[in-house]
């Protein structure tokens, strides 16, 4: 990816700030996930062990959270970090996330593949936790709001991250069905990502996986770009 790819990414980021503050939110970058699971479980939402300090060593530049605050209150979270499979494949890397997080008791069944996790390898933009909080403006602009956000994690997430091979996440078929795929920016969702022998109580047999290949994003920003000058920086 060269600079002017980068340059497309951080004006595609401005544009939509400016959307946000449009909408009366500011929005700020949290880094530290000591600061992240608190203020997300203040919120009611349970953390997926995906963002879990127990799980992973997030270290500050592997990891990060967009927040949209409506003045000082937090309306909407979205969070993204880097994962590096090395040279197994994203299926096998997953497998191999799942087990030391569940542990034996909740075994997958490794016969069943989604075939594009098989595609994926090196480094993986993972993003989940997304998060609205009801009574901040209309169900129309709330989700609006959401969808700002996930997009300001994929620009930022791969200008920061430039070798990435794909950005993926995990949603439930339910919410897909509800559009929640496209608010989160994903271009491609496959049904069944995983096939568990004894689902965990916070894992369902109907997950999707979502991803975007990086000119995936890129052509998202491009669309994104033309709502700003060009800029070349971004603040938290």
């Amino acid at each position: 990816m060269g600079p002017e790819d980068v340059a497309m990414l951080f004006n595609a980021y401005s544009a939509c700030r400016a959307k946000l503050y449009a909408l009366g939110c500011n929005v700020r970058v949290l880094r530290d996930f000591n600061d992240v699971v608190p203020a997300l479980e203040a919120c009611g939402k349970e953390v997926t062990p995906f963002f879990q300090n127990r799980f992973f060593d997030f270290n500050g530049h592997n990891g990060f959270c967009h927040v949209a605050f409506a003045g000082e209150e937090p309306v909407s979270f979205y969070c993204s970090q880097l994962f590096d499979t090395g040279g197994m494949t994203y299926l096998d890397y997953h497998r191999v996330q799942l087990a030391r997080i569940y542990g034996a008791e909740y075994p997958i069944d490794t016969s069943w593949v989604c075939p594009p996790m098989r595609d994926i390898r090196g480094q993986v933009i993972y993003s989940g936790d997304a998060l609205n909080i009801p009574g901040h403006g209309s169900a129309r602009k709330s989700l609006e709001r959401l969808a700002l956000v996930a997009r300001m994690n994929l620009y930022l997430g791969l200008a920061t991250w430039k070798t990435t091979s794909a950005c993926v996440g995990l949603a439930r078929a339910d919410r897909v069905r509800k559009s929640l795929g496209a608010i989160y920016g994903a271009f491609h969702a496959y049904p069944y990502a995983t096939k568990w022998l004894n689902p965990p109580d916070d894992r369902k047999q109907d997950d999707m996986f979502l991803f975007n290949w990086p000119v995936d994003v890129l052509y998202l920003a491009t669309i994104d770009a033309h709502e700003t000058a060009p800029v070349l920086g971004v603040s938290d």
